[in-house]
């Protein structure tokens, strides 16, 4: 079909779509290169990374950059409580955005435009980190994962999505909920929310990703080695194989060893793998329709 409709084009359009697709092939190029290079580096010694001479394939393939970063001290437990902050904290992002976005989204609450500026205003003047960390000190949140999750527990940006989505939803199907003897919250549990599946799929992938790859917080938070976030658990381990890159080693050793470029490049690919392997099943909610079927005539 696509085919037979590019035959009747015109000859300007034709030329114009043939470039559509060349510049939509060169931006994917441009974009996965990035990743086959990074991919490719994890999987060759040290050696053939220095030399140039890795691009989209490993050479001489070797896991020994993944053996390094999983024999590290801290590894599992990094895991365990980057799964904690990313799991509950995208939770309690979703809770409490909707919790705020949900009465905001309704005209009938008095001062909404008031409160819609002050949820604006800490966009325009956020709070530095060492009021921050005197607010979490104060809490009795040093050296707990909750410091990672409750400090940030709504981004305004998202909820203002989130607000002017539940916006989109007609008002008759609120109106015909109160009708029946629905309450505030029955009405977004049970109306707004389950029609909320694409906003609440791109929305929650962007929290997720934050809490995954929450860092600066985690080092000034936390100062225990087993609460610290996978993040923070792969940037001592880097750091570690820098230092021992500064003491000489024959070039032998260098044609199988694990060296920095390539600790650092396996690294990034551990740090990726949760999002890479949960966004395929959320990425068909973002063009998914939402209001098919919820109003009949």
């Amino acid at each position: 079909m696509p085919m037979l409709r590019f035959k009747n084009y015109r000859p300007s359009e034709k030329i114009f779509v043939v470039f559509v697709y060349v510049f939509l092939f060169i931006f994917a190029g441009i974009c996965v290169f990035p990743f086959l290079n990074v991919f490719a580096r994890s999987f060759s010694p040290e050696f053939y990374i220095e030399q140039g001479q890795v691009w989209l394939w490993p050479v001489k393939v070797t896991i020994n950059t993944y053996v390094k970063i999983f024999q590290a001290r801290g590894i599992v437990s990094g895991f365990k409580n980057s799964f904690f902050v990313a799991v509950v904290g995208t939770t309690v992002n979703l809770f409490m955005s909707f919790m705020i976005a949900y009465p905001l989204s309704r005209k009938r609450l008095p001062l909404r435009t008031v409160f819609t500026l002050v949820a604006v205003f800490t966009m325009l003047f956020p709070v530095g980190i060492i009021p921050l960390y005197l607010l979490v000190k104060k809490l009795g949140l040093m050296n707990s994962l909750w410091a990672l999750i409750w400090p940030y527990a709504i981004t305004t940006f998202n909820m203002i999505i989130i607000k002017n989505y539940f916006q989109t939803i007609p008002d008759s199907l609120e109106e015909s909920a109160f009708i029946d003897g629905a309450g505030e919250l029955t009405i977004l549990f049970r109306i707004f929310v389950p029609l909320s599946k694409p906003v609440i799929a791109a929305i929650g992938l962007f929290y997720l990703i934050f809490n995954w790859n929450i860092f600066m917080p985690a080092v000034f938070f936390l100062t225990h080695p087993s609460k610290y976030t996978i993040q923070v658990v792969l940037r001592d381990i880097l750091t570690q194989h820098m230092l021992e890159d500064q003491l000489p080693f024959e070039q032998s050793a260098m044609m199988s060893q694990a060296g920095p470029q390539g600790i650092q490049a396996a690294i990034t690919i551990v740090a990726m793998i949760p999002i890479l392997v949960i966004y395929p099943f959320i990425q068909k909610y973002f063009t998914s329709g939402i209001m098919i079927g919820s109003i009949k005539g």
